[in-house]
């Protein structure tokens, strides 16, 4: 962590002010050695410019170069802080001017009778507050018995004469004189007037010039600057921190600032060119570095891989520098964040792109340039351009401010209750552990967020190497396994076992060659290391309708498995009878183990196995599918099914169909409603009860196809 305190090491001076500061020790002891004039110092510079630094440095070398001469000096560095009152600020320093001789006894020789003389005349005890401590008794003990007056101007001269005659020099530092008050500046630059002329004595002040003469200014309603002139005989200004070194500082410091190698070479990746960086334009001292470095060590570790780095340096530099941009940016969410260029792309009121309107935006507002450059660089982008341009996607993958899904990350510091971390995504991205990429898939599966990871994996792993991609389907399958199929609802949107599906096909399509495509399925559909699954038969089934639908020319770019057949070249006739011969012993395989547990298959997905076992193992159906509606209550279960496989809304109602061609082979229509007829109601649910209406109604109306009825209320809903 960065401290505001000064510099005292010459070594960690980056600013090259130890130089400087010899060349004003060289003058101050060498020029200043015979003679016993006293002078006053300025160093003049702006906030966080290094003044406290320069003043350590020069009395470091000042005692370094007094030593090597052999000459006694003694410093008091006297902070003004701790007063109020000019007549207190004189006690004050006369008391610490004291306890200074005191201790230098062996210097000063006379000195302590002499001062206590001075102190006595100014009776400064019951001038000094409380709280001086142990000090201030041994000075009452020291002064008791004093009654003896003298002039001031007397007393002062016997201090200039024990100076002078014990030949040592007094360095008076004061330092932060600008943090005060206008009229509390004006007190120290009056008590320096007054004790400026001491022999021997050098006063060090460091101040900010502008802020010094304002405040005269508007004590003495008249020209500051010359008041300065009058009291300070040599005035150094403190060169400005070139915009070169402020740059070089950064990247210094924050190389340093981080004890984690990750974070280190995320911050390396992100910026190719840090030093060119608008932000560091903000930056107008060495302490304004520091500042900012310290914010971003406390707060980056803990979130860096869940935002955008060089976004949130961009957004911190703002909230610590210009906080008006910041709350702008804060208040401004829907005007500023990027959306689906579909819905925002153009305004056809105003005429304008939604980046237009967002610059027009920036610019109303009463910020400075910089600012604004800053904003403009988070948020805008040119949508129209097809070289270089960003889409959703790569805001996305980049974690950016400008994409709302990231967007409050960036002021919570932490996730929202709809947002999922980044290490989760880059766990499964690039994880080599099936295992754990199937415990993240089933938590986030339970969080209901299955959808949207699948769908963000996607865009964050666009670039990933061949072998991540494999890895993630496999893993996928892997889960699709324990998942029970559902088919789409009613609004067309996927179940989650149809989301896995289609995430998989999508993925399989990236692989870059056809051979690869293939034996990722195959690893899925044929492993002997597990049981057969329904997801491993309805992958193999959608594979063959997409067989299918490549023959006829149909098989397009966006449907499933457009990969697995897009080589026309390809031996494709081949592939496809592995994939019958799969195909056909899994819908045996399936029923069997259904047989034995009916909870194996849920009746959706049994609904989807007969069709296929009749055709493929016919004799074995008629047998088994004979036995399994043997029981009343199944043969309610598929009727249910047969009549909910086909629907049609019409408005707020959903109607549905029963035809023929719905029912299962082995289901007769008039032996069924015989035993419909005969079936006890007692312990029926109402979905059942349902169900035998709805088989009447249909069968007095022919099975008529496309025609719809409510199937509760059987009233009539339409036809398609």
């Amino acid at each position: 962590m960065y401290t505001d305190l000064p510099l005292s090491n010459r070594d960690d001076d980056k600013l090259g002010r130890y130089l400087f500061a010899e060349e004003i020790a060289n003058g101050l002891v060498n020029s200043f050695a015979d003679n016993n004039e006293s002078i006053v110092l300025g160093i003049n510079g702006n906030w966080g410019s290094g003044k406290s630094t320069l003043i350590n440095f020069i009395i470091e070398e000042v005692e370094r170069l007094s030593a090597e001469k052999e000459k006694d000096i003694i410093v008091l560095n006297f902070n003004p802080w701790m007063f109020s009152g000019q007549k207190e600020l004189q006690n004050i320093f006369l008391k610490e001017l004291y306890l200074k001789f005191e201790s230098q006894k062996e210097k000063l020789k006379k000195a302590s009778k002499k001062l206590a003389d001075f102190l006595g005349h100014l009776n400064w005890l019951k001038y000094v507050h409380s709280g001086t401590g142990e000090a201030v008794k041994d000075a009452k003990s020291f002064l008791d018995g004093l009654a003896k007056e003298k002039d001031l101007g007397q007393l002062k001269k016997d201090v200039d004469e024990l100076l002078i005659e014990s030949k040592v020099k007094l360095y008076v530092t004061i330092d932060d004189i600008d943090r005060l008050t206008p009229s509390e500046i004006t007190d120290i630059f009056q008590l320096v007037k007054l004790n400026g002329n001491f022999a021997n004595t050098i006063f060090l002040l460091a101040y900010d010039r502008e802020v010094v003469t304002g405040a005269l200014n508007t004590q003495f309603g008249e020209n500051g600057k010359k008041y300065i002139e009058k009291i300070v005989q040599v005035d150094y200004t403190l060169p400005k921190i070139s915009r070169t070194d402020v740059e070089r500082l950064f990247i210094d410091s924050l190389t340093h600032t981080f004890n984690d190698k990750q974070i280190e070479d995320a911050i390396n990746r992100t910026f190719e060119n840090l030093g060119n960086e608008e932000f560091l334009k903000l930056f107008k001292s060495l302490r304004d570095v520091y500042r900012f470095n310290n914010s971003v060590k406390l707060r980056l570790p803990s979130i860096y891989i869940e935002l955008n780095i060089r976004d949130f340096f961009l957004i911190e530099a703002l909230r610590i520098f210009r906080p008006e941009a910041y709350e702008f940016i804060l208040e401004s969410k829907n005007e500023l964040t990027h959306r689906d260029k579909n819905q925002t792309f153009y305004n056809s009121y105003s005429g304008h792109t939604k980046e237009e309107s967002k610059a027009e935006l920036i610019e109303k507002q009463d910020l400075d340039h910089i600012s604004k450059s800053i904003i403009k660089d988070l948020f805008l982008f040119d949508q129209r351009s097809f070289i270089g341009h960003t889409s959703t996607e790569d805001l996305i993958r980049e974690k950016r401010i400008a994409n709302p899904n990231y967007f409050d990350r960036y002021f919570n510091l932490q996730l929202t209750n709809f947002d999922i971390q980044e290490r989760v995504f880059n766990g499964f991205i690039n994880s080599l552990d099936i295992e754990e990429k199937v415990r993240i898939l089933e938590d986030i599966q339970k969080q209901d967020k299955l959808f949207q990871f699948l769908n963000w994996i996607e865009i964050k792993s666009f670039k990933v190497e061949p072998a991540k991609i494999e890895n993630m389907v496999i893993s996928a399958f892997k889960f699709s396994d324990s998942i029970e199929y559902e088919r789409e609802t009613f609004y067309s949107f996927d179940s989650n076992f149809m989301i896995i599906q289609r995430f998989c096909s999508k993925q399989i399509d990236r692989l870059d060659k056809q051979e690869l495509r293939r034996s990722v399925i195959e690893k899925h559909v044929t492993d002997s290391h597990k049981k057969l699954s329904f997801s491993s038969f309805y992958t193999l089934n959608s594979l063959l309708r997409s067989k299918e639908m490549s023959d006829k020319g149909e098989l397009y770019s966006d449907r499933m498995w457009y990969g697995v057949f897009e080589n026309p070249s390809g031996d494709n006739a081949s592939y496809e009878k592995k994939l019958i011969k799969w195909y056909k012993k899994a819908s045996k395989i399936l029923f069997q183990e259904y047989l034995k547990n009916p909870d194996y298959l849920n009746g959706q997905e049994l609904i989807l196995v007969l069709p296929d076992l009749k055709l493929h193992h016919s004799s074995f159906y008629d047998k088994e599918f004979k036995n399994l509606i043997s029981d009343d209550r199944k043969l309610l279960e598929l009727l249910i099914l047969c009549v909910t496989r086909n629907y049609m809304i019409s408005g707020s109602v959903t109607g549905f169909q029963l035809a023929k061609y719905q029912l299962l082979d082995g289901m007769d229509v008039e032996v069924i409603k015989k035993r419909l007829e005969n079936i006890s109601k007692e312990d029926l649910t109402k979905d059942e009860l349902a169900v035998i209406k709805f088989f009447n109604k249909a069968y007095d109306d022919g099975f008529e196809e496309k025609k719809y009825y409510n199937f509760y209320t059987l009233e009539d809903v339409g036809k398609w």
